[in-house]
């Protein structure tokens, strides 16, 4: 007997177990099911292994459905359309001012283009775009008719470590891509830090080492800009050239028609070279002796392309059968 009731009470403890254990498991699957699929995923606390690192695919992915949106509903960034109709006796200027935002580099520049109402393309760097000044001056650039802001990458090429960049073309799109967002980029115009390579119109031109890098900009619809001529600097800001002699050199290099589009010049200078009143009155100098010549048109290099020679779509640049010239290479697909 006694045997008897022993039996039946461990029956009992066991089933009561079992009941609890069906409540714990049925509240768990409950707690599951009410997490929405699309949300974050919960981080396992328990788990020691390291989950996969997706979010390169997951960048990759959500870049290319912006594009897809943007193509289709014709909103979000723009395009490099041809806007402005050009004159074939007039030379067209563009000056493009690289790394910013920094001060007081970029806010002297900013200002002295303003006084002359000449405009201006500002190549930034996502990670200099930190503190409410340069994410002011940023903003206040982007939102002057006279400027464009274009990407040149986020990290300046891991950090002027311009080898590893060139080597890693996929982390190095993902760079300029998260400078995109940091940036408020509107127009698809990249430069590459460190490299004076373009690929535009279908054609590839410049330093081998980072055509691959220039194909996987190309691939996602961006315009990469090289330069024609720069105004040089040396112990990190002091420019090496005069006013004058800038002058000259642009004059010069576009009398012998060296230049990548006919009648048009990309003029490379940096924000930091500026931050000096002497240096700033330099530039002041340069601009107004340019000014001066009223052959001289002053653009953007949203406006690069001529009417007859317009700058196109991602998909109409596979149609594209111009001569590659001498120094090009066709973009591989």
């Amino acid at each position: 007997m006694k045997l008897y009731y022993f039996s039946f009470i461990i029956l009992c403890v066991l089933s009561c177990k079992s009941d609890k254990e069906q409540v714990k498991t049925q509240a768990i699957k409950s707690t599951l099911a009410s997490v929405p699929v699309s949300g974050s995923p919960i981080k396992d606390t328990v788990s020691k292994t390291k989950p996969e690192d997706s979010s390169e695919k997951t960048t990759e992915e959500d870049y290319e459905v912006r594009v897809k949106e943007q193509k289709e509903t014709g909103k979000g960034m723009e395009t490099n359309s041809a806007r402005v109709v050009k004159d074939s006796s007039k030379y067209y200027i563009y000056i493009t001012l690289d790394d910013g935002p920094q001060l007081p580099g970029t806010q002297i520049c900013k200002d002295i283009l303003e006084e002359n109402n000449i405009k201006a393309s500002f190549f930034m760097v996502g990670s200099h775009k930190v503190g409410a000044k340069r994410n002011n001056l940023t903003d206040s650039i982007n939102n002057n008719p006279l400027f464009i802001v274009s990407n040149h990458s986020n990290s300046h090429g891991f950090d002027n470590r311009y080898s590893v960049f060139y080597r890693n073309p996929k982390r190095s799109l993902q760079d300029f891509i998260a400078a995109e967002s940091k940036l408020n980029i509107k127009h698809k115009i990249a430069r590459l830090p460190g490299r004076n390579t373009w690929a535009i119109n279908n054609k590839l031109k410049g330093e081998k080492s980072a055509f691959a890098v220039a194909k996987k900009l190309d691939s996602i619809g961006y315009y990469v800009y090289g330069w024609d001529v720069e105004w040089k600097f040396v112990r990190g800001n002091v420019p090496v050239e005069s006013a004058t002699e800038m002058a000259k050199k642009v004059e010069n290099v576009l009398k012998r028609g060296r230049t990548y589009l006919p009648n048009s010049i990309v003029i490379l200078v940096h924000d930091r070279m500026f931050d000096k009143p002497k240096h700033a009155d330099s530039l002041r100098k340069f601009l107004a002796l340019l000014k001066n010549n009223d052959k001289y048109v002053f653009e953007t290099l949203d406006n690069y392309f001529t009417v007859s020679q317009p700058s196109v779509s991602h998909e109409d640049k596979k149609k594209n059968k111009e001569s590659s010239g001498k120094n090009a290479t066709p973009v591989a697909e």
